[in-house]
């Protein structure tokens, strides 16, 4: 009998707790039970939703307590959502019976700059109508972007110029709303661009909203490369959030410009035809053009020669007025790739010696010999004409 009696009591001691937290005590010794609201998402269309488009959500407010009675549910409206013209945010019900529970929408727009997140979603439960005190319950509302991708800049470390390479960097940066997974950037070769090994495949990962990344490639010119701007594409190949596989192309244009380097390389005389030959090449991997030399021997200037271009790896031989001693200034003048105006001076001593037996004084006197002899000539057939007039 002792043992029932103990065992009675312990069952009662387990229970009570459990039932004081159901329960409310009223004055007159009456015990009442309190409503309790608990607030699900039912459904949500579509799911998930899109930024720039509208959601529909639809809400159930369950009553787990006592009939619940003059009960106002509000939404608060927060970034990135807003309620379409017309929408209401408060809902008021009348009567919530005990275990039951009330529905109800709402039709939301979501921002267009919004990014693939889940957000909460805030409601406020009131009785009656006061607005001072309120419960609290959370939804959440999932939202996924959808990437998209532009070449927001491009530069090169080094000229393109033909026979050689540049390290070519492209910036892409994702201006959308969801992220850009498994990016790979891929650059086309031409006849003339060639990426150098896997130089031309880039693997970056993922790319999230808003943010950029710089890709780096090793490009080579061809030698057959001219001095002109040749057009590729570059492809970016990624996962959108759906898992689907998604590409941009963006076409772009390199300039193959090169650069001049004139050299001089021979200075001889010609004492046959008593000139100055001037001999000068372009080491550089493009065409210089319009090319004047200004020959100036102790400050008077000699002659002027003109060509009118000097391609790569070629060479110009420029001619002047035979001078065999001196301090001499050869000044180049000449149109650079980007029509630019570029001058190369260079300081020449000349000290030439005439060969034995063929010296200059010689083809001089030569000269002045027949000159003497033709003026004598000339004279004497004069006179015979005037004998015969006369």
């Amino acid at each position: 009998m002792n043992a029932k009696i103990l065992f009675a009591m312990l069952a009662v001691l387990l229970v009570l707790p459990v039932g004081a937290a159901a329960q409310t005590t009223t004055v007159a010794g009456e015990v009442e039970t309190t409503p309790f609201l608990d607030l699900v998402l039912t459904t949500q269309t579509p799911y998930p939703a899109e930024p720039g488009k509208t959601v529909n959500i639809e809400v159930e407010l369950q009553n787990k307590g006592t009939t619940a009675k003059d009960m106002t549910l509000e939404m608060v409206v927060r970034e990135p959502f807003s309620l379409l013209p017309g929408e209401e945010e408060s809902k008021t019900f009348t009567s919530i019976k005990s275990g039951s529970s009330v529905k109800t929408s709402y039709n939301i727009f979501v921002a267009t700059g919004a990014v693939t997140n889940t957000y909460e979603v805030e409601f406020r439960i009131y009785e009656g109508s006061q607005r001072t005190t309120y419960i609290t319950r959370d939804i959440d509302l999932y939202v996924r972007g959808t990437p998209e991708l532009v070449m927001e800049n491009m530069y090169m470390d080094g000229t393109l110029e033909p026979n050689g390479q540049a390290n070519l960097t492209t910036v892409v940066k994702n201006i959308g709303t969801g992220a850009a997974r498994h990016l790979t950037i891929e650059f086309a070769s031409t006849d003339e661009l060639i990426p150098i090994l896997s130089g031309g495949n880039v693997y970056v990962g993922d790319l999230p909203a808003g943010e950029s990344a710089p890709v780096s490639m090793l490009i080579a010119i061809d030698s057959s490369a001219e001095q002109k701007t040749y057009t590729s594409t570059i492809t970016a190949s990624y996962l959108d959030e759906s898992n689907d596989e998604q590409s941009n192309e963006f076409e772009v244009g390199l300039p193959v410009s090169g650069t001049i380097f004139l050299d001089l390389i021979k200075t001889e005389p010609d004492y046959d035809r008593l000139k100055l030959k001037i001999e000068v090449s372009n080491k550089g991997t493009t065409e210089a053009k319009s090319v004047e030399a200004r020959l100036s021997v102790g400050g008077e200037l000699v002659d002027v020669e003109y060509v009118s271009s000097i391609k790569a790896n070629k060479k110009a031989t420029f001619t002047f007025p035979l001078v065999t001693s001196g301090d001499a200034i050869l000044d180049i003048s000449y149109i650079g790739p980007g029509l630019e105006k570029n001058t190369l001076v260079k300081d020449i001593v000349l000290n030439f010696e005439a060969p034995a037996g063929d010296a200059s004084g010689v083809y001089l006197a030569v000269i002045i010999v027949v000159a003497v002899v033709g003026y004598w000539f000339w004279r004497r057939r004069s006179k015979k004409k005037k004998g015969e007039v006369y």
